[in-house]
């Protein structure tokens, strides 16, 4: 499993790269896991491998902390409010880039948000109303 926090979470000492080295160093033995620096690629923030958190913007740290959840190959990824924290457009851009590399790599998303704006990118929509699930 790989979650996907609302503030990202990121380890303020480790650099953006190291942030997903780390899950190879805690579980070097898990298959199915991807290159970190290739990851950082994908999501855009090859140029800012080395920076730690407190460098970069919120939409940065979201798009590491996506990446941090991907490392490892997990077969269902848990996002909690991905997007409370960012501006319109960035909330556009993570969930474009959540959706875009969880169905790359074939992994099953859950994604919590009161962003009703980000949905467009979602293939399957819940509602919660009143403690009741509708569709």
């Amino acid at each position: 499993m790989g979650f996907v926090f609302q503030n990202g979470n990121l380890l303020p000492a480790l650099t953006a790269i190291d942030q997903l080295r780390l899950i190879h160093h805690l579980n070097p033995r898990r298959v199915g896991g991807r290159d970190a620096e290739q990851l950082l690629a994908e999501v855009g923030m090859a140029d800012k491998a080395h920076r730690r958190p407190h460098q970069l913007s919120g939409g940065e740290r979201q798009r590491v902390g996506i990446a941090r959840a991907l490392i490892g190959g997990p077969s269902l990824l848990l996002a909690d409010e991905p997007t409370a924290a960012l501006d319109r457009a960035r909330s556009h851009e993570v969930v474009e880039l959540l959706a875009r590399e969880t169905k790359h790599a074939g992994v099953a998303t859950v994604m919590v948000t009161h962003d009703t704006a980000v949905l467009e990118h979602c293939d399957r929509v819940v509602e919660m109303v009143d403690g009741k699930l509708s569709s």
